[in-house]
């Protein structure tokens, strides 16, 4: 039996694989949100929870694990830590999956705040006298609006239709919804974060591909906080 740990992309590329191969394996999500998203691709084989060290020991022998294979993201460094330490002592395989994300090497910039879900990434906001964020998470989950009414909330979406008709039901103003297509560079999103005087800016981690370093250097030009939503 393998054992995914994760809740990246990764996760579920090495899920789809393994379905293919017919092989047994679990994946074990730490957050609601990856548990019902994986759930729905994988079913019966996820497991909602986190790892302790011995917690991690006990499920080992319990479903006779043979593998670990980590795709955590990086920023999770407990469960990686412990699922190396694990593995080494009950002699059974790791494999390092997580995702490679260079971003942060480039910068020793202090404003910047990692979490698990867009609820934690509100949360933060509520709590520390942020006023204007901008989020560029899609438009997928803009629940965050409901929470934010007192807050002057933008979003930067695609420019779609569909897109947009969500961001009018979830009450966000006609005027705070930037549709634009990507990649953006630094000088845009720099553009972006003046013209409306954001002070917060909230992301995804997209990897380089997805703009992600360029929303970094933007931040820290401005001089304003990063959120990095990690799933």
């Amino acid at each position: 039996m393998i054992l995914i740990l994760g809740g990246t992309t990764e996760a579920f590329s090495v899920g789809a694989e393994l379905l293919r191969r017919r092989e047994d394996f679990l994946l074990t999500i730490a957050t609601e949100y990856g548990y019902d998203r994986f759930r729905e691709r994988f079913s019966e084989r996820v497991i909602k929870g986190r790892f302790t060290e011995d917690s991690l020991k006990d499920f080992i022998k319990r479903h006779k694990i043979t593998r670990i294979i980590d795709c955590t993201h990086p920023y999770a460094k407990v469960i990686t830590t412990i699922a190396k330490k694990v593995s080494k002592e009950m002699e059974i395989d790791y494999v390092d999956r997580t995702r490679e994300v260079h971003m942060l090497e480039h910068t020793d910039y202090h404003r910047v705040v990692v979490v698990d879900t867009l609820k934690e990434a509100t949360d933060w906001i509520l709590t520390n006298n942020i006023r204007r964020p901008l989020f560029t998470t899609g438009s997928k989950d803009l629940s965050f609006a409901s929470r934010l009414k007192d807050h002057e909330v933008f979003v930067r979406v695609l420019p779609y239709e569909e897109s947009i008709r969500k961001c009018h039901l979830a009450g966000i103003k006609r005027g705070n919804i930037i549709a634009m297509q990507g990649p953006f560079s630094v000088e845009m999103n720099l553009s972006i974060i003046r013209e409306f005087a954001i002070d917060c800016l909230v992301t995804k981690n997209t990897g380089r591909e997805g703009g992600f370093f360029e929303k970094l250097k933007a931040a820290e030009v401005a001089g304003i906080w990063l959120i990095i939503v990690s799933i």
